[in-house]
């Protein structure tokens, strides 16, 4: 809704809106060039009640601007395929090592970089190894099959249980062969105690209700948070994390820009934030950074395929 609409519905003047939208203090604003869209299920920010999780979380959104992101939308959808599969295909190496820093497990670039050019490392455990190269295809088949620009998919998957369920098969196949469950775990929020299982369910009641008509970035983000803070299966969280969050940048049209390992301590510290406080601003911030940085290539690499043929024009 527009300013004068939530004007008229907190019954507020519209010179106070803006300020509120410009404070940060109305969840889910986004500003395109000069006018502010606000959600129309908003709550009024004097009233105390933000976007909650469970009724007793606060995920706060705060102001955010998103037309950097729309322009690297753009600029991504305009790419030809050959170039778009390149820089996709480069960010996956430098998330996954990443990632595997981040569950604790020791890797270095030269030795996932040798992995995947298809030689086995002996210094290396075989469970580190297929997890690595697992995660790799799913993130492959990802782009083939939900499509990203000018690369076209044949398929929409809706994110859910059941869908993270089959990752977590997927990344350990090979290793595990019992079905994917949940870990016996109770996480305790605000005094509160809450079997996995309950959580799951509620995170996606949100997700398909509260969720659906935010930003495809801010979506991706709290699903990654949120999977993040109830870690449902107790071992390989942040890869099941990354590939949710992945699927939904890809959906939105957006390079799935997570992280890469030479910025670990920064996005540690942001995404503590959004446990402890439920502020996404500065992860919002570095995935915004990341996506800028991966278009950058992108361009590049565009520019170098349209050099590389010029000697052929007529």
């Amino acid at each position: 809704m527009s300013v004068k609409e939530a004007a008229l519905k907190w019954g507020i003047s519209e010179r106070r809106v803006r300020v509120l939208c410009e404070e940060g203090r109305v969840d889910g604003v986004v500003r395109t060039s000069w006018a502010w869209n606000i959600p129309f299920d908003a709550p009024k920010p004097s009233d105390g009640r933000t976007l909650r999780h469970m009724k007793n979380l606060d995920l706060r959104l705060g102001r955010m601007e998103f037309s950097r992101f729309e322009e690297q939308k753009e600029i991504i959808r305009t790419s030809d395929p050959t170039s778009l599969r390149a820089t996709y295909h480069a960010l996956l190496p430098k998330m996954i090592l990443g990632l595997f820093r981040l569950e604790g497990i020791s890797i270095e670039g030269t030795e996932l970089a040798i992995l995947y050019s298809q030689s086995f490392l002996p210094n290396l455990s075989f469970e580190t190894q297929l997890v690595a190269l697992n995660m790799r295809s799913l993130l492959n088949r990802m782009l083939t099959s939900i499509g990203l620009g000018s690369i076209q998919g044949n398929a929409n998957p809706k994110m859910s249980e059941q869908r993270l369920h089959y990752y977590y098969g997927q990344l350990l196949q090979g290793l595990d062969d019992a079905p994917p469950a949940y870990e016996e775990r109770i996480v305790i929020q605000e005094g509160k105690r809450y079997p996995i299982p309950h959580q799951m369910e509620l995170l996606f009641i949100q997700y398909e209700q509260e969720w659906r008509c935010l930003h495809p970035v801010v979506r991706s983000l709290f699903l990654f948070g949120e999977l993040m803070r109830i870690r449902p299966f107790g071992h390989y969280d942040w890869f099941i994390a990354s590939l949710a969050f992945s699927e939904e940048m890809l959906k939105g049209g957006y390079l799935p820009t997570l992280l890469e390992s030479e910025d670990i301590d920064e996005f540690r510290s942001a995404l503590l934030l959004t446990n402890s406080k439920g502020n996404y601003q500065n992860l919002l911030v570095l995935i915004e950074q990341q996506q800028m940085r991966a278009v950058s290539r992108l361009t590049v690499r565009s520019v170098e395929g349209t050099s590389s043929f010029a000697g052929f024009s007529d």
